[in-house]
């Protein structure tokens, strides 16, 4: 079996007139077998109405949006759909890949606003491995 570390970080967009804003991914390391499902979970914590995203780096790529909240696409297998009641935007796949290994982002926006130049980056806080 394979291992497939992917880690999850999380970026929050923070408009320089609002307060009390987050984004929080609770678990440290996720671990899964090629073909299992994965979900890694996302929670915000925001006043208004929250833009919310997630974003992937591919080993030696850019970053890259993958899902938007506004969209109810899924990309490469992957879904998210935002729970207002729970504030939560968890990723999920149903089969992960040997090539899903990447670094994901949980990041919170303002859709009134619009992302802000600054973006607070926080340190990694999900490791996602794939056995």
């Amino acid at each position: 079996m394979t291992f497939m570390p992917i880690l999850a970080l999380v970026m929050l967009f923070i408009p320089r007139t609002t307060e009390a804003q987050s984004v929080t991914q609770p678990e440290d390391q996720v671990s899964v077998s090629e073909g299992s499902p994965v979900e890694l979970k996302c929670t915000y914590s925001y006043s208004g109405s929250p833009f919310l995203l997630w974003y992937v780096q591919y080993p030696n790529q850019e970053l890259q949006v993958l899902l938007r909240h506004t969209s109810q696409e899924s990309n490469k297998g992957f879904q998210a759909n935002l729970n207002k009641d729970e504030t939560s935007y968890h990723l999920r796949k149903l089969h992960v890949q040997e090539e899903d290994a990447a670094v994901y982002f949980c990041a919170l926006g303002d859709t009134v606003r619009g992302l802000t130049s600054g973006a607070e980056h926080k340190p990694p806080e999900t490791v996602f491995e794939m056995f």
